[in-house]
This record gives C-alpha cells, structure tokens and sequence, in this order.
C-alpha cells in the first residue's frame, strides 16, 4: 500500500473539529499570517536553527535527537500534533524519509505548512489536516508515531 493510500484510510469522519474554547485561534490566526516576515525568520534561524514560521521553540538540534530516538524511516507515518506551519513534523519528513501528516486546528497553519510542503518536495508524502489532540481525524492504529512540541492542550 502506497503512503498516499494508507494516508487516505487513516482517515476518518471527524466532522468540525475546531479550536475548543481553550484555544487562542485568532492570536495564532494572526501569527500564521505574519510569519513569513524576514525580521521573523531571521530571528528563528539564529534561536532554533530553522526557517519553517515556527512558533515554537525546538531546535533543530531538538528535532534531530527526536528523529533518532523515534527511529523513522521510509514507511512510517508520523503525525505532528499541533503542527502549526509544520515545524518539526516536515523537517522530520524531509530528514528521515518517513511521511508525516501535519494537524492543526487552525486552517492558516495548515495553507502554510502545505505550502512548505510543497516547496520542500514533500507533496507525495505530506498532508495537512484541520483537527486538534482531542479528536484527532485518524483511525486508531493508521499511523506509526505521533509527536507534539511546544503543544499546551
């Protein structure tokens, strides 16, 4: 079974999983947009190592222990949980061939992440999902292993 088909079944009728009220949605709304910015990534680069818009705090140095930890490799699905614009799940993806699926309550974080997707090659074996870690739209037991960084929830 190819990534994208096993992708396509792990999926479930998860209906409108919004933000819960817990959620900051136009803060992060608003930070997705500006992200991009080059005073932003300029700034990201130099504290975390990264240009992916993160909002967080990993650093590449983090992700690569957290790669090597988890072991990834082609054929395996990861699931970056509260993905945001797609840091470290992409970068994980990219460094380790495995194929990740970035969730976000969010829409904005999702355009963005996909969009990095894209751009990095990773069309194939990336998807962006609107959700959140309380009803994550996944059939249980469709992935390998699902990450979360700087996810309060």
């Amino acid at each position: 079974m190819t990534d994208l088909h096993r992708w396509r079944s792990s999926l479930r009728d998860a209906g409108d999983v919004g933000a819960s009220a817990a959620d900051d949605t136009e803060r992060f709304r608003e930070r997705y947009a500006i992200s991009g910015a080059a005073a932003l990534l300029a700034a990201e680069t130099a504290a975390l190592g990264s240009d992916y818009q993160a909002n967080g705090y990993t650093t590449v140095a983090q992700a690569d222990e957290l790669g090597r930890v988890l072991e990834l490799g082609p054929g395996q699905v990861l699931v970056d949980v509260g993905a945001g614009c797609g840091w470290p799940g992409l970068y994980l993806a990219d460094q380790h061939g495995c194929a990740v699926i970035s969730v976000d309550p969010v829409v904005e974080g999702c355009f963005v992440a996909r969009r990095r997707a894209l751009t990095d090659g990773l069309a194939e074996r990336a998807w962006t999902l609107r959700g959140n870690a309380i009803a994550l739209p996944l059939r249980s037991g469709s992935v390998d292993v699902v990450v979360q960084s700087d996810l309060l929830c």
